[in-house]
Order: C-alpha cells, then sequence, then structure tokens
C-alpha cells in the first residue's frame, strides 16, 4: 500500500525552509517513531518511505510531503503525524507548528499496475518535474544529469522492494526500458543540498521523455513513473532529495 501525507509547517518569524530542511525534520521525525521500528530503519538500505519540504506558492505555505511505500511504514507514520501538533527541531533550536496534517493520496501496487496494464491503449510518454535537488551515484561518483537509465533503476529497486507480489524484473530491465525513451524537452538547473555541512551536487527542473518501443515496454515505464512520487528519485530520498511530481501522457 502506497500512501502520501501532508503537513503545513508554521516556522518561527525570519526562518527560512531550503530543501536540505528535509534533512533535520527526517531526525525529528525518527525520533518521534517507536524505537524498535526506528532501530529496523537504520538496519535498511532502502527506506520505506521518502520525504521532502517546500515551499506552495498557491497556498504560501512550507509543505512536508512524506510517502510511504509499504503498510506498515504508512501505519506508523500515518498515526505519528496524526498525533503531532508541533514538531521540535533540535538541530534549529525551535519549535515548528504542523496544521492540516492529512493522507492526500492511497494506492495499491496492483492498482497503479491495473491502470497502465489494463488499458486500451500504452502511454506515450511523461513529464517529470524535480522539485528538490535530485542526484545519483554510480561507481562512487555523483550524476547530476537525470540519465533515463538511473531513473528506472531507481524506480525498479525499490519497487521490487516494497512490492514483492508484483516484481518488474528482467536482466538489464533499467537499460532495456531506458533505450526506448527519447528526451525531447529540458529545463534544468544545477542544485546544492546540504547534509550536515556537507553539500552534494545534483539538479532541478523538469524533463520530458517520449516512450518507444512495444506496448509492453510503454506500459512499464508508465506504471513506475506514476510511482515515482511515492518513492522519489536517487540518492537520500529519505533525508529529502529527489522529490518529483509527473505527469504521464496516455494513449
Amino acid at each position: 500500500m502506497l500512501r502520501r501525507f501532508e503537513a503545513e509547517l508554521r516556522l518561527p518569524d525570519g526562518a527560512r525552509a531550503p530543501s536540505s530542511m528535509g534533512s533535520i525534520l527526517h531526525g525529528a521525525l525518527i525520533e518521534q517513531l517507536p524505537e524498535d521500528y526506528a532501530d529496523y530503519l537504520h538496519t535498511e538500505n532502502l527506506r520505506p518511505y521518502s520525504q521532502s519540504i517546500r515551499w506552495d506558492r498557491a497556498r504560501e505555505r512550507v509543505i512536508w510531503r512524506i510517502g510511504t511505500l509499504d503498510r506498515t511504514a504508512g501505519e506508523i507514520i500515518g498515526a505519528v503525524l496524526q498525533s503531532l501538533e508541533h514538531i521540535h527541531l533540535r538541530q534549529k533550536g525551535y519549535t515548528v507548528d504542523m496544521q492540516n496534517i492529512q493522507c492526500i493520496e492511497e494506492r495499491g501496487y496492483q492498482d497503479i499496475a491495473d491502470e497502465y496494464f489494463r488499458a486500451e491503449t500504452a502511454p506515450r510518454g511523461a513529464e517529470i518535474h524535480f522539485l528538490t535537488p535530485t542526484s545519483f551515484k554510480q561507481g562512487g561518483a555523483y550524476i547530476i544529469l537525470p540519465e533515463s537509465a538511473l531513473i528506472l533503476q531507481s524506480l525498479l529497486a525499490r519497487w521490487n522492494r516494497f512490492c514483492p507480489d508484483i516484481r518488474i524484473e528482467e536482466d538489464d530491465l533499467a537499460q532495456t526500458l531506458a533505450a526506448h525513451t527519447r528526451l525531447t524537452r529540458y529545463a534544468l538547473r544545477s542544485a546544492a543540498f546540504s547534509v550536515e555541512g556537507y553539500n552534494i551536487r545534483g539538479f532541478r527542473g523538469q524533463i520530458a521523455l517520449q516512450f518507444a518501443g512495444s506496448d509492453m515496454v510503454r506500459r512499464i515505464l508508465g506504471t513506475l513513473l506514476t510511482f515515482a512520487p511515492y518513492a522519489g528519485l536517487g540518492i537520500k530520498t529519505a533525508l529529502g532529495m529527489g522529490a518529483v511530481e509527473t505527469d504521464i501522457w496516455k494513449g
């Protein structure tokens, strides 16, 4: 089960909320979780959630968004969020008020797969909006461009880890899928994300991908990119990097 939660944050006067504040909020969230579950999370390479913070211009509010990737994470994190009226940020030395906490979306993995595999026509492409700094790591080096193979590798790893009943796997599948995408438009800029005083280089902006290949290839691409807003893309999605929204071009 996939869920997305949202909360409006009221910061003290004069306080700023850059994307990298997601790292501080993550630490504060971990402190609120049951001890045994927090201990379990520290042993996991892939966390069953993503989270990020951003300024919503339309609402003129700082929005904290958390996506959970399995039922346990959704239930535990959801219960913790609903119990909070404020959260203390020790690294900042102040408390943030939380308002309008709600689950804005809930879907099953099967529901997402059915949306594309039962549709009459396969999707034609997608837009990906990178809302917070995004980066990938390959061979020990940071990759600060949205390479299709790395995007798809990131999504396949999380989908198969948290949805073992509907696995999407085949040898070199990320590369095979990437070979059937074509970048048709982009508007990107470099961006940094600070973690404990260290800046990780990445990018923000948006890209458009056109899908090619067989119906099956395009249906898998649509499925994975619909999953992306819950999972995030790339590295350190639990700390606030790699938050995305996607728009799938259907039919």
